[in-house]
């Protein structure tokens, strides 16, 4: 029996625990990165960040790009010393997220009940005092949505744009393959490269019904729904591992009966 072929959306620069996960589950990965990620327009907001972190009571990160941007602008400009002082509370959208943080020398301290940035700015808001400073740093065009949340319970806030997020052009023998069904699944790990791959294919709607379309977590499975098509599977968790066991998961199934739609 041939192997599922599942077509991977994100970028990647190295190992990437998506697609190796896909392929211990005896997955074909397709690569098809759907967007390209490079620094912002302007450094000039987030290089002020890297100088004074300590200013801002709270500093939230909203992906790990967003913290790896910070880190690499913190060891340009500033020798030695910790990445964000101790006095800083910090807080991350999902445990990846997380888990980048603590490497790069970053204490984590504030973690959100759900996965999405609104979740961590309803976190923070319910916690912070009156007036505190927050830095929401995030991709150039990230979502409106947790700087508004803050705002709204009183708070300062200053919306930190770290790396751009760019649409990439998508192979057309990979647009083809999925338009006939040539592949077995596709993952998106973001809502940018669900709405690019909808550009290539001029709507998620052309995917046909046979063919999974899995979402890492709630803000992406809304993209795909806006971009034409409710995703058949949302990862149980906002990781590598979880969307690529999602995946599996929902092929296992639909090679007993069809997908519920």
């Amino acid at each position: 029996m041939s192997r599922p072929r599942v077509v991977v959306t994100r970028p990647s620069s190295g190992p990437d625990r998506l697609t190796e996960r896909l392929q211990e589950l005896g997955c074909e990965v397709v690569a098809a990165p759907a967007i390209q990620i490079g620094p912002p327009r302007s450094y000039e907001a987030l290089d002020a960040l890297v100088r004074a972190p300590g200013r801002s009571d709270y500093l939230l990160f909203m992906s790990r790009n967003a913290v790896r941007y910070y880190v690499q602008r913190a060891r340009r400009l500033r020798r030695g010393g910790p990445p964000v002082p101790a006095s800083v509370q910090v807080g991350v959208v999902g445990a990846a997220t997380g888990r980048v943080a603590e490497r790069a020398g970053i204490d984590v301290t504030v973690h959100s009940n759900g996965r999405t940035g609104a979740d961590l700015a309803e976190a923070v808001a319910a916690a912070a005092s009156p007036g505190a400073s927050v830095a929401v740093v995030q991709a150039e065009d990230g979502r409106e949505e947790p700087a508004e949340r803050l705002r709204s319970a009183g708070l300062s806030v200053t919306r930190v744009p770290a790396y751009r997020t760019r649409p990439a052009a998508v192979p057309r023998e990979i647009v083809a393959a999925v338009q006939n069904a040539a592949v077995d699944a596709l993952a998106f790990a973001s809502p940018s490269s669900a709405v690019s791959f909808a550009v290539a294919l001029c709507g998620l709607a052309a995917i046909p019904k046979g063919v999974v379309v899995a979402a890492i977590g709630p803000t992406t499975a809304a993209a795909c729904e806006r971009a034409g098509r409710r995703p058949d599977v949302v990862a149980a968790a906002s990781t590598a591992e979880a969307l690529a066991g999602a995946v599996a998961g929902q092929l296992r199934g639909a090679s007993h009966s069809s997908p519920s739609r």
